[in-house]
């Protein structure tokens, strides 16, 4: 069988698409709602949400009217500022920073877990590895609305 470049381009060019297309869908149902397993962090405490398919980013809303979530991507779970019954909480209205390493995960938990137990998970500790230069805040990625509701316990 004798090689055809342009069988070739158009059969690279069909499998670039099919991969793009099941990218969309699997973002598009990430985005679609529903009640998460455990979540995110705030203040060493794992919570779910129930989240829906909101986006706020053209409010115009004041940045007092959102909590922060951290977003680490796969490297671990993400991390709230903020729960029912903080002072200040914004009822679930969330702008979320991506964040990003510098270096090794182990460098960021060595510059910010406070409490040693192997993960950033409470949002002084998120902003300790910031300030010690093993994390990077990359900026607000989303604007959303969530519910927060505690993990019980037994479910992590």
């Amino acid at each position: 069988m004798s090689h055809n470049p342009i069988r070739s381009s158009i059969r690279a060019i069909a499998v670039a698409a099919v991969g793009v297309t099941t990218a969309l869908a699997g973002g598009a149902a990430a985005h679609a709602g529903g009640v998460s397993g455990p979540a995110f962090y705030v203040d060493h405490e794992l919570y779910r949400t129930v989240a829906t398919p909101t986006d706020l980013s053209l409010t115009g809303a004041p940045a007092q009217a959102w909590d922060t979530i951290y977003s680490f991507g796969a490297v671990q779970r993400s991390v709230a500022t903020a729960a029912p019954g903080d002072p200040g909480y914004n009822g679930g209205r969330w702008q979320v920073h991506a964040v990003s390493l510098t270096g090794t995960y182990a460098a960021a938990l060595a510059a910010g877990d406070h409490d040693r137990d192997g993960v950033l998970d409470a949002a002084d500790e998120v902003q300790a590895a910031i300030a010690a230069g093993a994390l990077v805040d990359d900026g607000i990625v989303r604007y959303f609305v969530c519910t927060v509701n505690p993990v019980p316990h037994g479910q992590a």
